[in-house]
Parts: structure tokens; sequence; C-alpha cells
């Protein structure tokens, strides 16, 4: 069977990109699907837009490649300093999603929604909700078939969620360079036929690893990256900045 490897959310973590590469290459894959956000947060954006450039077959944009053009918050201007014109550009033009047949099933995949890159799906949202991630829209295309499987990254949790009776499979792959769960590496392995409309055998396998995060902090800590100190707790805990604020406010 053909192997695809799908990570998301890197967020500049060349410490976790390089354990993650190195695993599935281990695993013998050799295609790597990227659901977006390579970039914010960690120490080395321009990096692991390198290396996913190099070594990615498919990159979707997230919401930090997306709102790092335009937006206005803590870091942009620091962000973009360290990217360049030409990292940018290259963020700007990624697609929305990507679309293929495996086993005679269609899988989608996007960073955040079917309605947008900032609509925020949780795994504790309603069925509706959860049914809705499948439909075409403006943000997907409306012309295509529509998907049996749909993946997503953004909310740094895996999860796998299988619709019955409605024959349909959501999955979050979780997070490489920022889990909000444990602090562990995650990304999803599919197994199939790809680029096959007959149906087949199928598999989908959630990987954990650990990483050096002490290192990625103090690469962090050496560039001054914007919101250290929230930044590194989230490595250590898996506690997101907000929840930080809000534990600290309370």
């Amino acid at each position: 069977m053909d192997k695809i490897a799908v990570i998301s959310d890197v967020h500049g973590n060349m410490s976790a990109l390089e354990t993650v590469i190195e695993d599935i290459r281990g695993r013998g894959i050799d295609l790597i699907y990227n659901l977006g956000d390579l970039i914010g947060k960690g120490a080395r954006s321009d990096l692991t837009v390198d290396l996913c450039r190099e070594l990615c077959q498919v990159i979707v944009r997230g919401n930090w490649d997306d709102a790092i053009h335009e937006g206005d918050f803590v870091g942009s201007q620091w962000y973009r300093a360290q990217l360049g014109a030409d990292r940018l550009a290259y963020l700007r033009a990624l697609p929305n999603i990507y679309d293929f047949w495996l086993s005679g099933k269609r899988v989608r995949l996007f960073h955040a929604s079917q309605e947008s890159l900032y609509t925020r799906i949780y795994p504790t949202d309603s069925l509706d909700t959860h049914k809705a991630m499948f439909a075409n829209t403006a943000f997907t295309g409306l012309d295509a078939p529509q998907p049996e499987i749909v993946g997503y990254g953004d909310i740094h949790t895996p999860y796998l969620l299988p619709l019955y009776p409605h024959k349909k499979l959501l999955f979050n792959t979780g997070s490489v360079g920022n889990p909000l769960d444990v602090p562990l590496i995650s990304y999803v392995i599919l197994s199939g036929t790809l680029d096959s409309q007959a149906a087949g055998a199928f598999s989908l396998d959630f990987i954990r690893l650990p990483y050096d995060i002490e290192r990625e902090v103090e690469d962090a800590r050496r560039v001054n990256v914007p919101e250290f100190e929230a930044y590194a707790v989230e490595l250590r805990t898996a506690v997101y900045r907000r929840a930080q604020r809000e534990a600290n406010e309370a």
C-alpha cells in the first residue's frame, strides 16, 4: 500500500520538524502532505518554510501563513523580517485545500475548516458542525466531488471521529511543533492505494513522538522570539497561552 505522512502546525519549530522527518523517513515513507501553519511561535520560521518546501509534496495554507501578510499582531513584524519577501510570497500563494483519491475514498485536506482558515472546529462541537466539514463551499470550491474523509489541523489536538450512518471519517492530525494536548509531536499516516477510485484496503494511524523540547526552548530564547515565556510553557506543558493567561487572572 501507498503511505502518506500528514503533518500540520510546525510553527517554526525546527527541533520538532527534524524529528518528525527522521521518523517518517525511518518508516520508508516518501510522501508528506502538510496542512499549514509552517510559521509563527517558534524560533526558525524561515528554516521550516525552506525544509517543508523541499520535502513536502503538498502544502495547504494555514491561518498564520495567511495572517502574516497583513496582520498587525504581537511579533508580526519580527516574523516578516525573518521570513523575507520570497518566503512570504510563497506562503501567500499556497492553496486552500487538497483533494485526492485513496483506495476508493475521496480525501480532502485543509487547515481549519470548509468555511475558512479562521473558523475553528473542535472535537466537542456538534454533529451538525462536524457533518458540515464535508460540504463543498466557496472556500473549498463548489464543483468537486464531496469527500468521504476529511483531515485538518489548526487546533493542535489530534482526534478521529467516524460519522455514522453517514459513512464519513473526520480526523485531526494534531501538531508537529506546538501540540496542545500532551507535549509530544503528533502526525498521521494514511495507507491505501493512492489515486485509485476502486475500493481497497485503507488505514489511518496516529503517531506520537518525543523530541528535544529544551533545544527548541533555547533556540527561541537565543533569537528572542516574541512572547517567549508563553511559548516555552506551551512546549513544556502543552497548555495554550490563552489558558495560561486565564489561569493567572483567576
